[in-house]
Formats: structure tokens, sequence, C-alpha cells
């Protein structure tokens, strides 16, 4: 399944990429669709297999999953 992360900072969507990298995951920075908002404008999109409870971290304020154009929301933190 293919995934954006939303960060609420530029730096926290740095340090995810080199996260996925050093995971072996292959994700890209990403500026962010009109259609998600973000704090920072700035993503992560990523193919992921596993659970995503491994990879949520604080710095991370929404993930979408991603089929096409369309974007389902799938987790959101806790405000």
């Amino acid at each position: 399944m293919n995934y954006i992360v939303l960060f609420y900072t530029n730096s926290s969507a740095i340090k995810f990429t080199k996260f996925l990298k050093n995971s072996e995951y292959v994700g890209e920075l990403i500026p962010l669709p009109r259609k998600l908002t973000s704090s920072c404008g700035m993503g992560v999109k990523f193919h992921f297999t596993g659970d995503l409870c491994e990879i949520i971290s604080d710095e991370i304020e929404k993930i979408y999953a991603v089929q096409g154009n369309l974007y389902e929301l799938v987790y959101r933190a806790e405000e």
C-alpha cells in the first residue's frame, strides 16, 4: 500500500525519510497535494506493507493511504 505522511515540521519529514532509508524502505519527500493540509507543506510518500504502528512517532501529524487520486485518512495524531 502507498501512503503519504504529514508532519508538523519540515525537519520531521526529513528525519522520517532517513528513518525509512535506514529501515530499507523507499520513501521520498514531496510537496503535499492541495487536497491535504499540513503545518509544514512537505510530506513523505512511501510504500509499506507492514503494520503502521511500527513507524508512528510523535512527529507524525497524519497518514493517508493513497489509491490513485484518492486519499483515505488512516491515522491522525491525538490532539
